[in-house]
């Protein structure tokens, strides 16, 4: 897009209004976006073409169309964070310190996507937003929590969405529909207010390439004083001069599935990245079991969110959100310092695996996205439980929740589909602060590998 806007053979504003006639044409009831701005976005398209003709772009996203998801505020938009408990909240007055990095980059902030309740899951439903559906299966779920997100940049509604992680929820959506999703380091995005999840919480794009992800970097990666942890210098990019030494494992502590074909897509990538000259080494990470310590320490979070609230506008949250706030609120001090102990040991632990290895590989996600509404697969050995009980999604997606503790950057790419169609993709984990060597191996990565998963055959590519 910036590239045509340069020759003058494209305009910001030709892209905006075909985006809002593509979105308009949602056919399969996708359901991405809880709002669409289309005055704004026609406004602040025609101010970018008047600088594309004048030469002067802001920079690299000058022009582009860029959504936010429902968490982050946005001046003027509400924010109703996939809930009904949100519906008399002020509208924000100032943009989030993200939101505003993009608007002075120039991109088009065109309208809100889905998310679920608070981000508490990662099925594609909020009681606010509804369901929101897979665009490579509309019976399935988009992941979550950034649901929305996903499905409009795998729709090819526009390049680049942003999104947040605590836990996968980046990641898993973008591994569910095909896409590149990156959970940065840390607060390479500034971040702020800080909330009960604080020290997991990063914002993230989702993109159809590694280097639309690297574009919508340039603009983001950037300090604010309003978020702290915001404040350190970046790791130059580039790849060592070597042939990289590549820790992989399959499999995370006792886990209690993995499906066929992602172990064999993931299986065939290890062999590929050998064959290519790359030390490849297994590291056992059976003794990373700690689905239940984390979903403990989250459920404790989101009852921290809640205590205050009066019980009639709690009783306006989802019943499965409130469940797990109460599983949070029923956990003694003794139980809960234990869950924090064994996450700090694993987190410690994990770390030393990139004192020798240049990055670690595993899948993105244990399976495809399961049908809509569900938690968890039929075939999952802890489904019932997991849907009627706890409600822990850890045990579904061992490979993300991790990297929170540890904060590193961690991306995941489209590795293939199941034998029914559906995407998988593989993540790839740097030390904190190599975001653009992480990016560097990432494209190098998704040449090797020749696919991305095109998206639908209905939906017309913005890009």
């Amino acid at each position: 897009m910036a590239a045509a806007y340069a020759a003058g053979e494209l305009s910001p504003v030709a892209v905006a209004e075909s985006l809002f006639a593509a979105i308009a044409d949602d056919r399969h009831a996708i359901n991405a976006f809880t709002l669409l701005d289309r005055k704004g976005a026609l406004a602040a398209a025609a101010a970018s073409a008047a600088r594309w003709r004048a030469g002067r772009p802001l920079g690299p996203l000058d022009g582009v169309p860029v959504s936010i998801k429902d968490m982050s505020n946005v001046a003027g938009w509400p924010t109703r964070r996939g809930s009904l408990a949100t519906a008399d909240e002020p509208l924000p007055p100032a943009d989030a310190p993200a939101v505003a990095l993009l608007r002075a980059g120039g991109a088009v902030l065109f309208g809100k996507t889905t998310t679920t309740e608070f981000g508490w899951a990662v099925m594609s439903e909020s009681p606010h937003g509804g369901v929101t559906r897979n665009p490579h299966a509309p019976a399935h779920t988009a992941g979550g929590s950034s649901c929305g997100a996903a499905a409009q940049v795998a729709m090819g509604w526009g390049p680049l969405a942003l999104g947040s992680d605590a836990g996968g929820s980046v990641r898993i959506p973008a591994a569910y529909c095909g896409l590149v999703g990156l959970k940065p380091t840390f607060s390479a995005i500034p971040n702020p207010p800080q909330s009960a999840f604080a020290e997991f919480a990063h914002l993230g794009p989702l993109s159809r390439s590694v280097a639309d992800c690297r574009l919508a970097m340039q603009v983001l990666a950037r300090p604010d004083a309003r978020d702290p942890a915001s404040l350190y210098p970046r790791q130059p990019g580039g790849l060592p001069r070597r042939p990289l030494r590549l820790a992989w494992a399959a499999r995370l502590g006792g886990q209690a599935m993995l499906d066929e074909d992602i172990a064999r897509g993931f299986a065939g990538l290890v062999e590929t990245l050998a064959a290519q000259g790359h030390e490849l080494v297994e590291v056992p990470l059976d003794w990373l079991d700690t689905a239940e310590e984390g979903w403990n320490l989250w459920a404790s979070r989101l009852h921290e969110s809640f205590v205050d609230w009066p019980a009639e506008r709690q009783a306006l949250l989802d019943p499965r959100l409130l469940r797990t706030c109460r599983l949070g609120g029923a956990l003694d001090a003794a139980a809960l310092a234990r869950a924090r102990s064994r996450l700090r040991v694993a987190a410690n632990r994990l770390t030393s695996v990139f004192v020798d290895h240049d990055f670690l590989l595993t899948p993105a996600t244990a399976t495809p996205a399961p049908p809509l509404g569900c938690l968890a697969p039929a075939a999952h050995p802890q489904a019932a439980r997991i849907e009627q009980e706890s409600g822990n999604w850890f045990a579904l997606t061992p490979y993300t929740y991790p990297f929170n503790l540890t904060q590193q950057p961690a991306l995941a790419l489209p590795l293939g589909c199941t034998a029914q169609g559906l995407p998988f993709g593989v993540q790839v984990v740097a030390q904190r602060y190599a975001d653009e060597t992480l990016l560097d191996f990432g494209e190098q990565l998704e040449a090797l590998l020749g696919k991305v998963v095109p998206a639908p055959a209905s939906a017309p590519y913005l890009g």
